[in-house]
């Protein structure tokens, strides 16, 4: 494959050989040259992980996951691409067995992923060092760290970081966690193909909601418009699934990329986008998300159980007519602590979702606060009392 060639995950990429006697410094080293990234939210460079889990697997058991569990539920990237490739995530984590060292692989899928793990075990067809593995169901059961307890057949909950999995991962011997999406680049690369795209859930008010393959820096709106356009006015996007931030309108040209995305307050998360009408009010839509997340935190640590719960009232309360101009600071300070001092990213990026809508619909918040009723008169009560157990400013 020429280096000057794109290649495309969802349309019928051929699956390079493997390559035989690879040298792994130079494999590392070619992967490093080609920039590409972890496409399973944090966007940390695959080079590095292979690099670290091959130090510090000298003379010791080392492991592969491929996450490919797909957490958000809106967002099934892992499952269509192994649905329509199953062979380049499995040549995919063989290179990555044979840069780190690795003797045994685990392919990570959601219990509920039926059509992706036939695809899978035809494939595989009796390898007896790549295990199809399945998680617990629930969001958490996707994190990093919590998918190896499950591995280890513990409950779903987050570990303390560092250690992290490269050094002392399953069954505490380096460990690569990686995206299946990210894996399945690693033939691709290698092969001398660029790894410019992403997979994306495109969903809510749109004409033709799916997964899309789209250049890595295309404009969200232009985004929308690969999925027929929306269905009536908008008003705000979605990105990064559950606990991503919600942007306004005017933020249509903001790139899927991994720094403007942060830049703007939100992250790549479960690679969904979301089309929001202006029929949504945003305290509502919020407080919605935040009891998604207080029920599926795997509450291990204080500043997430205990802080999405607590938002979760808050923001009950101001869509319920009882809000104050005092939980707004508060609702600050609350996010601050959960991305501070929460385990892992579940809570450390939940309270983008505050951050942006308080930022980019205020008018949303004060109406409810200060005038006592919904901006879009879509909110009913859900609470016939304020959330308080303490003092709050």
């Amino acid at each position: 494959m020429p280096a000057s060639t794109q290649a495309r995950l969802l349309d019928g990429a051929g699956v390079p050989a493997l390559e035989r006697g690879l040298d792994a410094d130079d494999a590392i080293a070619r992967i490093a040259a080609s920039g590409l990234r972890g496409r399973g939210g944090s966007g940390f460079l695959l080079a590095d992980k292979l690099r670290a889990v091959r130090a510090n697997a000298v003379g010791r058991d080392a492991y592969v996951v491929a996450n490919a569990y797909d957490a958000d539920p809106d967002s099934p990237l892992a499952r269509t691409l192994l649905e329509g490739n199953a062979e380049l995530v499995i040549r995919g984590i063989e290179i990555a067995m044979s840069i780190t060292g690795a003797t045994r692989a685990f392919l990570y899928l959601h219990p509920e992923a039926a059509g992706a793990r036939s695809a899978v075990e035809r494939v595989l067809a009796g390898a007896e060092d790549i295990e199809i593995a399945l998680g617990p169901g629930g969001f958490m059961g996707g994190e990093e760290s919590a998918l190896l307890n499950v591995l280890e057949s513990k409950r779903a909950m987050a570990r303390q970081r560092p250690p992290y999995p490269a050094s002392q991962g399953y069954l505490m011997r380096p460990t690569l966690v990686s995206s299946a999406e990210t894996l399945a680049w690693l033939p691709l690369v290698l092969d001398g193909a660029k790894a410019e795209t992403k997979l994306v859930s495109v969903t809510g008010a749109v004409k033709k909601p799916g997964v899309y393959e789209v250049d890595l820096g295309t404009a969200l709106g232009a985004i929308l418009d690969r999925a027929g356009g929306t269905t009536g006015e908008l008003k705000a996007i979605h990105v990064g699934g559950p606990t991503g931030g919600i942007l306004a309108v005017q933020r249509r040209s903001t790139k899927l990329d991994y720094e403007d995305l942060k830049a703007v307050g939100t992250h790549m998360g479960s690679g969904q986008v979301r089309a929001i009408g202006t029929d949504v009010c945003m305290v509502r839509e919020a407080g919605r998300l935040f009891a998604y997340l207080a029920k599926e935190s795997c509450a291990i640590c204080v500043p997430c159980r205990v802080g999405t719960k607590r938002v979760q009232g808050i923001l009950e309360g101001v869509s319920s007519s009882l809000g104050r101009d005092s939980d707004l600071p508060w609702l600050t300070e609350l996010g601050d602590h959960m991305t501070q001092f929460s385990l892992c990213g579940f809570g450390i990026t939940a309270p983008s979702i505050l951050r942006t809508t308080m930022r980019e619909f205020p008018d949303d918040y004060r109406v409810h606060i200060s005038e006592r009723r919904c901006p879009t008169g879509t909110c009913t009560t859900l609470r016939a009392r304020r959330y308080e157990t303490m003092v709050q400013p």
